[in-house]
């Protein structure tokens, strides 16, 4: 390998815009290749970051690793072929918009000892860095909300596009399995495809989290609180800031039983190094580079869970138990 590992990137949307943009600006990468089916759309964007367009995947053999920012339906053939020749992949969440397709990304990926990263971003906000940094207690009950206004290019359900991002953070900052699951779906009249999805999940120490995502809002939010019961930690995603509150003393006064809470409250300092994109881009760098399969492994192992959660409210809203 070159000192610059060379970068292919499948689908020139938005998504793969974002990445196009990170990639121009990581000095230890370079954008080798641009697939989409559209070549005009990956010629327009090899012309602001460079890279070969092509239509083709033969397009992207001679690179190191390859990014997956096409439509999702298309994530499994275009991630099968190539995990089979030993490519390192970043795929865009979801993997698929069917759990047996993840499951069978997962495997072939296993199996082949390729290196599989999902795009799960949120994990590398600066926000969350630093909530898992202060965080001294485990979590009881984690509330987040994920809304945003009318997305007419969406055609996956919201549990897919939006809500996983929430349940792969909790299910990373709370480190435990969830064995009860209850959920609901909205869709607008005449549509598949929902765009509001709420879900209760319970974890197998008791905690809970409570989470919601809608793209039928009419501004963005990305907020998330975690309760210890000692600690509440309120977090703002977007504007990327944290605040810390603890009760410390509550009291009845006077004869007119009025009611007295005192709360500390905190502003830890939050160290932004680099957007979140740039940030998660640059993890996948250093895997590729370190090929350590312990962690490969670990990543890998992180894939499937949120994936098998968004599937079961997606698909059915009912109470049920999650099998192991």
């Amino acid at each position: 390998m070159s000192s610059q590992l060379k970068l292919g990137l499948i689908g020139a949307g938005s998504m793969g815009l974002n990445h196009a943009r990170v990639i121009a600006g990581l000095p230890e990468a370079r954008l080798e290749a641009i697939v989409d089916s559209d070549l005009q759309r990956a010629r327009a964007l090899s012309e602001l970051f460079g890279g070969t367009p092509a239509t083709g995947l033969e397009a992207v053999t001679g690179c190191d690793a390859c990014i997956i920012a096409s439509t999702t339906e298309s994530h499994t053939s275009v991630a099968l072929p190539l995990i089979a020749l030993g490519m390192p992949l970043l795929v865009e969440k979801p993997v698929a918009d069917i759990i047996a397709e993840t499951a069978a990304v997962v495997d072939a990926s296993r199996d082949n000892g390729t290196l599989l990263m999902c795009g799960f971003v949120e994990r590398f906000n600066a926000v969350i860095a630093t909530l898992r940094q202060i965080l001294i207690e485990p979590p009881i009950h984690v509330i987040a909300i994920r809304h945003s206004p009318v997305n007419p290019r969406s055609v996956s359900s919201v549990a897919l596009d939006l809500l996983i991002h929430d349940v792969d953070l909790v299910l990373t900052i709370l480190g435990r399995e969830v064995v009860h699951l209850r959920g609901a779906t909205w869709s607008p009249p005449g549509e598949v495809a929902a765009d509001i999805a709420d879900c209760t999940l319970q974890f197998d120490d008791g905690a809970m989290a409570t989470l919601s995502a809608s793209r039928a809002g009419q501004r963005k939010i990305r907020t998330m609180q975690v309760d210890t019961g000692s600690w509440l930690y309120e977090l703002d995603l977007l504007r990327q800031d944290i605040t810390v509150y603890r009760n410390v003393n509550q009291a009845v006064i006077g004869d007119a039983a009025a009611y007295r809470a005192e709360t500390i409250i905190e502003l830890p300092f939050v160290r932004h190094t680099a957007e979140p994109l740039a940030l998660e881009l640059t993890h996948f760098l250093s895997l590729i580079t370190r090929q350590d399969a312990a962690q490969i492994e670990a990543e890998r192992k992180t894939i499937l869970p949120p994936h098998r959660v968004v599937a079961q409210i997606a698909g059915d809203v009912s109470k049920r138990t999650l099998r192991p």
